[in-house]
Parts: C-alpha cells; sequence; structure tokens
C-alpha cells in the first residue's frame, strides 16, 4: 500500500500522464480519481491511520486519534489503543499474525504512532498459530528521500523471499507534500510540487523495473495506491473542508500487470457511490470510495481476513474486476 502525501488527482489523469509515467502505469488497471478523504478531517496523520485500522477518524466506531503532530512517547499516550481506551487492530496485526513479514516505511517521523502502536511491547499475543510474536510491524524505519524509500522496500522484499515469507508494506512518500507547503498546490510546469512529484514518479518507475525484473516477484506484487489528502486550499494548505481540492483523491489499484484501466466506481455500483462533485459524501445509498477502504483492500488481495472492528471496507467487497457473466464478484487474484 502507497501513499503519496498530499497527492492532487490530476497528477495521476490523462492529462499528465506523459510527466508522470511511473503513475500512468498503475492507473492500468482499476482505479478512480474521484475517491475521498476522510469524511472530517483532510489532515495527515488521522487519515493514515484511518488508512491502517480501516475506520473514520470520528464517532464510536472511529480511531480518535486526530493530531498531525509527532506523538508523544507511548507512556504518555502515544498510541491509537491508549487514546481510544480499547482494542485499535490494524492490517499490521491481521497480516503479522498469519504469518507475513510486515513493513512501513515513511518519511515522516510523526508515523512512529504506529510502531508504538503495534510495536513490540504495545500489542497483543499472535493467536494464529505459529507464534509470530508481538512486534507486529517487522521493520520500522523513516526517510524523506524516494530512491531511499523504494530502496528500502526492495531491501524488504528480498528479506521476506529469503524467509519464504509474503509481504505486506505500507509506504510513504512525503515529497509532494512538502512542496505543497512549502510554494503551493501548484500544477503548472517546472513548479516545486510539480518536480516533487516527478521525484516520487522516478522512484515508483525504479521500483517497478525492479519488480519486473525479477522472477520471483514480476506478477506476484500488486500495489494499491492513494493518498491522505489533496491540496491547494489555502493555496499552501489543505484544511478548509468545503474545498474539493483537498478531499477529492486517486486510489490505484495495480494488480502485478498492466491491463486496460477499468473506473472503480463501474464495478462497484451496488457498494459504492460516486459523490456528486465537490461533496465529501454521497447523496444517498452506498458510500464513496475512500482512502480508508485501502487497509482492507490490501488484505483482501493477500487472501487475508478484513481488521477486527473496521468499518470501511470491512466487508472487503471493494471489487477490482468486473462482475462475472454469472453476476457473482470476480474475486482479487
Amino acid at each position: 500500500m502507497i501513499s503519496v502525501d498530499g497527492l492532487r488527482p490530476e497528477c495521476v489523469g490523462p492529462e499528465l500522464a506523459e510527466a508522470y509515467p511511473g503513475l500512468a502505469r498503475l492507473a492500468r488497471g482499476p482505479h478512480t480519481l474521484d475517491a475521498r478523504c476522510d469524511p472530517d478531517c483532510s489532515i495527515t496523520l488521522p487519515n493514515h491511520v484511518s488508512m491502517v485500522t480501516g475506520r473514520p477518524v470520528a464517532g464510536e466506531a472511529g480511531h480518535g486519534w486526530t493530531e498531525n503532530t509527532d506523538p508523544p512517547a507511548r507512556r504518555h499516550g502515544g498510541a491509537l489503543s491508549l487514546r481510544k481506551g480499547s482494542d485499535i487492530e490494524s492490517m499490521f496485526d491481521v497480516a503479522h499474525d498469519h504469518g507475513l513479514h510486515t513493513v512501513l516505511v515513511a518519511g515522516k517521523w510523526k508515523f512512529a504512532l504506529f510502531e508504538q502502536s503495534y510495536g513490540e511491547d504495545a500489542t497483543d499475543q499472535d493467536q494464529i498459530a505459529p507464534d509470530d510474536g508481538k512486534d507486529k510491524i517487522d521493520l520500522f524505519a523513516c526517510t524523506p528521500e524516494p530512491v531511499g524509500i523504494v530502496e528500502l522496500v526492495l531491501a524488504s522484499m528480498r528479506t521476506a523471499a529469503s524467509k519464504g515469507k509474503r509481504s505486506l508494506m505500507m509506504v510513504h512518500f512525503p515529497n509532494a507534500d512538502f512542496a505543497g507547503h512549502g510554494t503551493g498546490w501548484d500544477l503548472t510546469e517546472g513548479s516545486a510540487y510539480r518536480k516533487s512529484v516527478q521525484a516520487i514518479d522516478e522512484a515508483l518507475r525504479h521500483m517497478l523495473s525492479a519488480i519486473d525484473s525479477d522472477p520471483a516477484r514480476k506478477g506476484r506484487v500488486a500495489i494499491v495506491l492513494t493518498t491522505d489528502h489533496g491540496g491547494g486550499v489555502p493555496f499552501k494548505s489543505h484544511t478548509d473542508p468545503a474545498a474539493p481540492l483537498n478531499f477529492r483523491i486517486p486510489l490505484l489499484v495495480w494488480l502485478g500487470a498492466d491491463s486496460e484501466p477499468v473506473d472503480l466506481y463501474e464495478i462497484n455500483a451496488s457498494t459504492r457511490t460516486r459523490p456528486p462533485p465537490g461533496e465529501r459524501m454521497a447523496a444517498a445509498g452506498a458510500p464513496p470510495i475512500r482512502n480508508a477502504d485501502a487497509g482492507n483492500l490490501s488484505l483482501a488481495l493477500l487472501g487475508l481476513p478484513a481488521i477486527s472492528g473496521s468499518v470501511a471496507n470491512a466487508k472487503q467487497d471493494l471489487a477490482t474486476a468486473p462482475p462475472t457473466p454469472a453476476g457473482g464478484a470476480a474475486k482479487a487474484p
């Protein structure tokens, strides 16, 4: 699961496909440029907590983490379950308990919240034999450089392969958000924001090339790419709750091979509703596709169950292929 922090959907659209061929390639499959972030906030850490836990920020079922700064130490309440007062399970719990190698590579130190919430001192024993230990994140690393992030990802893939394990990874690129806050979410050619997305795109292409050239990985790596928020209202921020530029986001699902682009809303018409332009919520009926769907979607692609207590995509019914001729939803590979 890849999060490109502060990624505007226009960067994945056809008008910029030539500028960002890595993102364009990841859109060669089921995707939408009309997903939404959390309905109550468009800031970084709460939305990433939603991705990892499958929960909204607010409400009884929400995870309740609203801060967007480096967390306090765990002993001072810097863990999700401590803040909530009840267990908040994550995709890392599910994957690790099922024997997978789990990795979080982030570009901002505030993501230490996840290590403090799901590390060795924070989580419950593995309830699924064999016992894989209490530390549900095998590798937590923090670096802001796109190339360094990708090298850590590729090294982690090799580590998992040497142990005969599959992997669940969360990969966070911070650079577009840094540029947006520095000089604005400026989509004109040559802007700092465009250059930051270019650097991320080059790193993604390097990762995809390495996967393509490795027989053990080619065709066996799925990528769910989304973001925490868009940006540009105010111009150097993303906090106006009424501004579509802040809460309209992409969500891409690449299933290990390039295929024809498919609209995720079209193949999920019975379970997801495209919201009206400029609205955070669907007018009625089923919810929109949200970044919080990504955790349970990633687990579904690995054949694993949903996160306990999750709300977003809790039925793992966000399909990645059109319905079969018999009328049933096609299973993810």
